[in-house]
């Protein structure tokens, strides 16, 4: 208690008053406090006045203090002005350093508020409010939110970050505004139209350089509002456009793709057997097949034991070695052999009157069992198929023989666009993550080598990275004109493009700028609209993207 109010006597000195007394009161504590000031200036004229007219007694809630409710009742003084000439005939003692006007809370509490409100919006931050003692509903949170806004000075960029942002994905567009040198956004408001930003724009004549991406509304708006202004485009969505118009020419090269997979063998390890053999694996139920990885585990355990065996290792130095038992250790080199474990007994099943008959086809070269099944049935059987099928697969492969494993040469699947993009260019970022590999730079030999317009554009792609990277403004012409000269139109499009905005796209090689705050805080201003669900409504979304006053 005592605790509570030292810290209560400090924040009421600093606005003149006095603890008088308190009173708790279960989880509230009323502190009353009294004027120390003789004398206040009036805010009409300025004047001092010793005249008292009277007094009343506000009561604010302050923050909670040892998970106590803090209510302060002060004592607040009201004057008579002395001035005949002035239009206040009574003023109140100024204690806006506590409390603004009409307000029930002090400052302290109203910041807290506002910061909840700020980071969780009006519900979520209500309900933390209430766990931390702040009693208080979600109209007040975004009231308070909202009056902070009014407060807010204008802002004076220099260099600006402007980007779209979909209300209503397809329907409802609004703009993002980041200050890029103080890395924060300063405005959000709906529309994307070059007018509605182009308003915007001369409000802030103090802008001078302005990133975007290549989207013309926002260059029109920039060259209508600030002619002066820099325009710089965005480095990554010049990127992001040469891998679209690269990925154009590969979606009109589809057969020329498919051809080009066909002459690329690609090694894989399948099992079955020539002539259209019998898969063990594939023929057997589950726990057929369970059984056979077990068998399979262990005879690799009994091959490692064996050999460190023959090297002289000691029986316990192999099973501390391998992490198993001695007694397994003793099994396997006593053995002599691989100890196959007994198999189960079966009891009699609706296949075995026909056993030998099976026994007879397998033996004949059948090896089909749904042949076999269909011969049964006309004999009587009345089974499925599948125990068809896993008798023969028992009778073809028995326990401790495995199938044939040959390494068929097969053709590559047919990549897709994007797939075949990162593999011209090997530009991980915006292509599929995946090790390159020689089946696939033999794919992309064989492709050249079919359509050798893609060999061009492979190289002109590369190059432009190049040049991205290490900024080279100066061999930008002429891998310009060498893009105009290109034999896909695809390529050729692009070029025109990067002619109309190349004002921007030589800002983006010479000037440090680009778009990626921007693109982050669109990610932020995603977040926080689905945080709120989608019902809130602009002015609020506005107000939480923001940096709070």
């Amino acid at each position: 208690m005592r605790q509570v109010l030292g810290g209560i006597d400090r924040i009421l000195a600093r606005v003149g008053k006095r603890f008088v007394s308190s009173d708790a009161c279960g989880e509230t504590i009323t502190v009353e406090a009294c004027s120390m000031v003789r004398a206040a200036r009036c805010p009409g004229c300025h004047r001092w006045s010793h005249r008292l007219h009277g007094r009343y007694v506000r009561r604010l809630e302050e923050r909670p203090m040892l998970e106590q409710r803090v209510i302060l009742a002060i004592e607040v003084r009201r004057f008579k002005c002395t001035n005949a000439n002035c239009p206040r005939r009574t003023f109140s003692e100024n204690i806006h350093a506590l409390a603004g006007r009409y307000q029930r809370r002090t400052r302290s509490q109203a910041r807290a508020l506002r910061a909840l409100g700020h980071a969780l919006g009006g519900e979520a931050a209500a309900r933390l409010a209430d766990a931390l003692g702040l009693r208080t509903s979600a109209d007040t949170v975004l009231r308070e939110l909202r009056r902070a806004s009014g407060r807010k000075r204008k802002p004076r960029p220099r260099v600006v970050g402007i980007d779209d942002w979909a209300i209503a994905r397809g329907h409802q567009y609004g703009t993002i505004i980041v200050d890029l040198e103080r890395r924060e956004p300063i405005e959000v408001f709906a529309g994307r139209d070059a007018i509605a930003v182009a308003a915007w724009m001369r409000a802030h004549p103090s802008i001078e350089i302005v990133a975007r991406d290549r989207a013309g509304a926002y260059s029109e708006a920039v060259d209508l509002a600030l002619p002066a202004a820099k325009q710089v485009s965005d480095r990554w969505h010049l990127l992001s456009n040469l891998r679209d118009n690269v990925e154009r020419l590969l979606y009109r090269l589809g057969p020329q793709l498919r051809q080009a997979a066909q002459q690329v063998n690609v090694s894989r390890a399948t099992l079955g057997r020539q002539g259209g053999g019998l898969s063990r694996f594939n023929s057997l139920r589950s726990w057929e097949r369970l059984s056979d990885q077990r068998r399979a585990t262990r005879l690799a355990l009994y091959k490692q034991v064996m050999a460190l065996r023959a090297q002289g290792g000691t029986l316990k130095g192999i099973a501390r070695e391998l992490s198993i038992s001695d007694v397994t250790v003793q099994k396997f080199v006593h053995a002599g052999a691989f100890p196959e474990r007994a198999p189960k007994a079966r009891g009699p099943t609706p296949l075995d009157p026909y056993r030998d008959y099976i026994e007879e086809r397998i033996l004949q070269g059948c090896r089909f069992p749904e042949l076999i099944w269909q011969e049964l049935k006309q004999r009587g059987y009345k089974g499925s198929p599948a125990t068809v099928q896993s008798c023969v697969a028992r009778l073809l492969f028995p326990l401790g023989k495995t199938p044939h494993v040959q390494k068929p040469v097969q053709t590559m699947p047919i990549p897709s666009a994007r797939r075949v993009f990162g593999w011209l260019v090997g530009w991980r970022k915006l292509a599929v993550e995946e090790p390159q590999s020689a089946d696939h730079e033999r794919f992309v030999q064989a492709l050249c080598k079919i359509e050798p317009v893609v060999g061009e554009v492979r190289s002109l792609a590369r190059e432009f990275l190049g040049l991205m990277h290490r900024r080279s403004l100066r061999h930008l012409d002429r891998w310009l004109k060498r893009l105009s000269c290109c034999d896909a139109v695809e390529m050729r499009r692009f070029a025109q493009s990067l002619r109309a905005d190349l004002p921007a796209v030589r800002a983006a090689f010479r000037l440090p700028w680009s778009n990626g705050q921007t693109e982050g805080h669109v990610n932020r201003l995603k977040l926080l609209k689905r945080q709120m669900y989608g019902r809130a409504n602009i002015d609020l979304l506005r107000l939480r993207v923001l940096k709070p006053n």
